[in-house]
């Protein structure tokens, strides 16, 4: 007897101590991932789930009245205490997180008015409701409104639709084991058991209860009895399911106590269920009192297979809020309004560092990772959002549209790492490809008439050569042609380093915890949980990267238009060739050069280097100066300027990379740091940092109050395993 009692006093304490952390984080955590167990009543309206909850309970009670129904979740938590008659009541505080005791009518109008207050619309919120007495189950679930198949005009079709949407909310949580009651029938016929498949297809979280038994005493026979309890192969055999007979009674006033109905309807149910023949087998499945024992049995069962999961995750939720504490009060701390401007600037050199890192191929990086079509297509996109380039910069002139010119670097060009998805240092070195190829692109644009060259040649007052008047030529359409690249290639430079801005706060919020935390300072992601957290930071760190991205696009520009200037100014003096053979099929080539080959080639080299501007001075000496043969002097002036472009055009795609990480990725990588450190915050910055502050204030108390709870929750469950036993 000592052992029953002590059984008896553990499943108590069990419920009661999953029923108060239910209570004390329902609403606060994500039922999804926080494993507590809870039993659902699913089913259409009028097929008997209310009495179905009122046997659970040991009495008859109400909760709504009207024709709305139920239209927000009650959980209902009973409790069997011998000897407790009449039945306790009450109802869960929010506010205070306690329960309050109340008579019963009062319970029922304060569960009424709450389903009432919900109108043509449904809740979410539960209402908590407890139930102690002698003819209570040991047991809590949760009353969901029923199905609806009928609605007399559009409000009741759209209230029917809200209340499917919450059903089927709890219904696909794999915590939540669905009471699916149906009335007693054809299989076939079970529309919410279907609705229970298509969230459990297995059904390892239903149990079926076929309701109203007694109703269908009458097709029961012999013959089919054994067929009808199997559900005549519609019903699979793993499937739980119960068939029941519950109170009912015509007149207001019960004949009997409830709780002596209740029992007599199950000793009918299996007097006259045996009585046809019903095969030993499914006696358990027959009658209420069997409901009732199974489902003592199997609430027990889920919720110690929960305990040890639940304290492993109250746990972690405990050290989580511990950590977002700490970070609240080092937020708090920085933005005083004597530290906000030295914290902005150092969260801004920890991210400037981190920049660094990013742009030296940090692996653990994943944030904005992407191909270079996708990569295209967002640049395009940016230049149409913000116009920083026409459309005919865009583009070079071969190509129709951008999936033409993915289509060449893809398929012609077979440009390194084109599908990959990357992101920081290795994106960088994909872009300089891209970058060069568009280059090569770019063309005279115009053919030389005539009247230009007797422009550019004079009226003869002075002497002009026809190198003068090939260079004049050249200054007139070429170095326009070139900018139009290279404001391609800053533009992309900038929108690429823009890209990395959010890439870099995700590296430093993945540190934490990653295999190459080791190699960085640990300043790093508490950092970036700062600047994460607190948009103000954020911005301003942003704006100032955005500012040093854009000076160094114009300075960049600058140099590259000072270095085309100087090639164009004088074009057939700063032409040289290489020497460098190409490289055949034999292996000779690859061997290491010894000091007297580099000495032998460094000759070859001087020696070579003249060769293309002798070759061009030869053809600008070969045209004639006569004026008869203007037309064919043009034309020799027009292949000249073309040979010069194309050669110009070589040497500044072949420079572009050197110019790319010499006058824009160092200057960014080297004084990004300088900038972040002579950050001005500006007066309305200094404002959202006050606000901040109240925000915090505001975060901290509710983070305070939840770990309260964790805590209390976790010690509560070590209390019970230390007191009882129980998981792992």
């Amino acid at each position: 007897m000592a052992v029953e009692d002590a059984a008896e006093c553990r499943k108590k304490h069990l419920l009661n101590l999953i029923c108060e952390v239910k209570a004390r984080l329902d609403g606060k955590v994500d039922s999804l991932s926080f494993p507590i167990p809870q039993f659902i009543v699913i089913g259409k309206q009028s097929v008997g789930k209310s009495r179905l909850i009122e046997a659970l309970a040991g009495e008859t009670f109400n909760f709504v009245s009207g024709t709305l129904g139920s239209r927000r979740p009650t959980v209902l938590e009973f409790r069997n205490v011998p000897g407790l008659s009449p039945s306790r009541w009450s109802v869960f505080d929010e506010s205070l997180k306690r329960w309050d005791s109340y008579p019963v009518q009062e319970v029922m109008h304060i569960v009424g008015s709450a389903h009432e207050a919900c109108g043509q619309n449904v809740s979410e919120m539960p209402i908590r409701v407890k139930v102690e007495g002698e003819d209570c189950t040991d047991l809590g679930l949760v009353d969901l409104p029923g199905f609806r198949s009928y609605a007399k005009d559009d409000a009741m079709q759209q209230l029917a639709k809200k209340i499917d949407s919450l059903v089927f909310k709890f219904m696909n949580d794999e915590n939540n084991i669905m009471l699916c009651v149906e009335e007693a029938g054809d299989a076939a016929g079970f529309a919410t058991l279907g609705k229970a498949k298509q969230v459990d297809p297995t059904y390892k979280r239903t149990i079926l209860i076929r309701n109203k038994l007694d109703k269908y005493y009458g097709d029961l026979t012999t013959e089919n009895v054994n067929k009808w309890l199997e559900g005549y192969g519609d019903l699979p055999q793993h499937l739980a399911r119960f068939a029941v007979s519950l109170p009912h009674w015509t007149g207001e006033a019960m004949p009997k106590p409830f709780g002596e109905m209740r029992k007599e309807c199950s000793d009918i149910d299996m007097e006259t269920l045996t009585s046809k023949g019903a095969s030993s087998r499914y006696k358990m499945t027959i009658g209420f009192q069997n409901f009732r024992n199974f489902m003592e049995i199997k609430i027990q069962q889920l919720f110690a297979d929960a305990l040890a999961p639940m304290l492993t995750r109250l746990k972690n939720m405990q050290e989580e809020h511990e950590k977002k504490l700490e970070v609240i009060r080092q937020e708090t701390e920085t933005i005083n309004e004597d530290n906000i401007l030295h914290a902005t600037r150092s969260a801004g050199i920890t991210f400037a560092q981190s920049f660094i890192f990013l742009m030296e191929g940090a692996l653990s990086s994943e944030h904005n990772r992407c191909t270079l079509e996708e990569e295209l297509k967002a640049f395009h996109a940016y230049c149409a959002r913000t116009d920083c380039l026409k459309d005919e910069e865009l583009m070079p002139i071969s190509f129709e549209d951008l999936d033409s010119y993915v289509a060449y670097l893809r398929d012609t060009v077979k440009l390194p790492a084109m599908d990959v998805s990357l992101n920081g240092g290795a994106q960088f070195r994909r872009l300089m490809y891209e970058v060069e190829v568009f280059t090569r692109f770019a063309g005279l644009g115009k053919k030389l008439e005539p009247v230009d060259v007797i422009q550019a040649r004079g009226s003869g007052l002075r002497d002009i050569t026809w190198q003068d008047t090939i260079t004049q030529l050249m200054m007139q359409n070429a170095p326009t042609r070139m900018r139009t690249k290279t404001k391609y290639v800053g533009e992309r430079l900038k929108f690429f380093f823009g890209e990395q801005k959010e890439a870099t706060v995700q590296f430093m919020l993945g540190l934490q915890g990653s295999p190459e935390e080791h190699m960085f300072s640990r300043l790093i992601p508490k950092q970036a949980q700062v600047i994460e957290r607190n948009d103000t930071m954020k911005r301003c760190i942003f704006e100032a990267f955005d500012t040093a991205c854009d000076h160094h696009r114009v300075r960049f520009m600058q140099m590259w238009c000072d270095f085309m200037d100087s090639m164009f100014q004088s074009p057939l003096m700063l032409l040289k060739s290489g020497s460098m053979p190409s490289i055949g099929d034999g292996f000779s080539e690859e061997i290491a050069p010894t000091f007297e080959s580099t000495k032998a080639r460094i000759v070859q080299e001087r020696n070579g280097r003249g060769t293309l501007q002798t070759a061009l001075r030869e053809k600008v000496k070969q045209i004639p100066d006569d004026d008869v043969m203007a037309n064919e002097s043009v034309k020799m002036v027009q292949r000249i300027i073309e040979q010069t472009f194309a050669v110009i055009r070589s040497v500044v795609a072949d420079h572009m990379q050197l110019y790319s990480e010499s006058f824009f990725l160092l200057p960014m990588l080297r004084r990004l740091e300088g900038v972040m450190a002579q950050m001005e915050l500006q007066e309305e910055d200094k404002n959202s940092y006050r606000a901040r502050k109240s925000v915090l204030d505001k975060e901290k108390a509710v983070s305070q109050g939840m770990l309260a709870d964790l805590t209390y929750c976790v010690e509560a469950v070590q209390r019970f395993k230390v007191t009882y036993g129980g998981g792992q």
